[in-house]
């Protein structure tokens, strides 16, 4: 991928972070990635609806949609669910093949009561609306649009510190 610059006439970029990695020093644009916001606007018949679907009531759902890659830092994860509340459940949306390893770690730590593999899916969206918060522990990130996605839910978002601030379009995220 490093060789794009080579035979490019225009270089763009989703995030300043993504464009220095990528073509080291040339001149290039950062694009910021849009989503339809009407999409992820809060509904409780919605929430209620995918809580059910999941067998889930009154406990916090602690949501997170990525790929299953060492980069999204998952299992990071599970070492902090029981510590925020025993009842949590953590909600992962996503696929990619680094998913078996993390279902063999869940069972492994004896947290398959608490973890929920959804899979790919084309209804995040939808998904989002039965999260109480979402979380983004990434080593490392170009502009994630998960993160836009979550905000325009009004989702409250605990982010690594990894994560660009072109992603953040609310008040109120904590980066740890």
């Amino acid at each position: 991928m490093k060789s794009i610059p080579q035979y490019a006439t225009e270089l763009f970029s989703c995030s300043k972070k993504a464009g220095e990695w990528m073509f080291s020093g040339r001149q290039y644009q950062a694009l910021a990635n849009a989503i339809d916001s009407s999409m992820y606007k809060y509904d409780a018949v919605i929430a209620d609806t995918i809580r059910k679907e999941r067998g889930l009531t009154d406990e916090l759902i602690i949501g997170h949609v990525g790929r299953f890659h060492a980069q999204k830092n998952h299992v990071f994860l599970f070492a902090e669910i029981k510590k925020i509340r025993p009842d949590a459940k953590l909600l992962l949306v996503g696929g990619g093949e680094g998913m078996t390893a993390i279902q063999q770690k869940v069972e492994k730590l004896g947290l398959k009561d608490s973890v929920i593999f959804t899979g790919v899916r084309p209804d995040v969206n939808r998904l989002l609306q039965a999260m109480d918060v979402f979380v983004f522990p990434s080593l490392y990130e170009g502009l994630p649009v998960t993160m836009v996605e979550a905000q325009a839910a009004g989702l409250p978002c605990v982010i690594s510190d990894k994560v660009p601030d072109e992603c953040i379009v609310t008040e109120g995220l904590v980066t740890v």
